[in-house]
């Protein structure tokens, strides 16, 4: 009798809501929508850089195959006199699974054209929200300087 009185309070006890766990959620869920809600008001702040940082990727993957093609990589292997043709002769026999492997695959169109369209689709991302964070910065710092040469606080004697 007493064993099962004890089993009926631990599962009780176990069931019953925390409070602590309850304000961690509430927490966790208030700063989630805030975040939502800042991102929200930012793209439709900033239009233009949000399209191009969402166009870059693209742009990245279908430049990949060209990339590739242009350097020597080309669905027949690789093409004599390229750029390709002369790493690899400097390489010598070229080694399974390196990174030279990997472009001949990617230009005949195997496995590795993926992986090589998803490196230059993220790259291509990072340039254009680096870029995109540096034209704000500028024009951040741009405005600050015409705010204070507007209030006569320019920035001083012309040397």
């Amino acid at each position: 009798m007493r064993l099962s009185f004890l089993r009926s309070f631990l599962l009780l006890a176990a069931l019953a809501p925390q409070p602590h766990a309850m304000s961690l959620f509430s927490t966790s869920a208030k700063n989630a929508t805030r975040a939502a809600v800042s991102a929200k008001d930012w793209v439709i702040k900033n239009p233009k850089i949000v399209v191009g940082v969402a166009a870059a990727p693209v742009v990245g993957v279908v430049a990949a195959p060209l990339a590739l093609g242009a350097a020597g990589f080309t669905a027949g292997g690789v093409a004599a006199g390229s750029l390709a043709a002369g790493i690899q002769a400097g390489i010598g026999n070229v080694a399974a699974g390196s990174i030279f492997a990997g472009l001949t695959s990617a230009g005949t169109g195997g496995a590795a054209l993926a992986v090589v369209q998803g490196v230059a689709g993220g790259a291509a991302a990072a340039v254009a929200g680096g870029t995109a964070y540096v034209v704000k910065t500028v024009k951040r710092k741009d405005e600050d300087i015409r705010d204070m040469e507007g209030a006569g606080k320019g920035p001083g004697p012309k040397l």
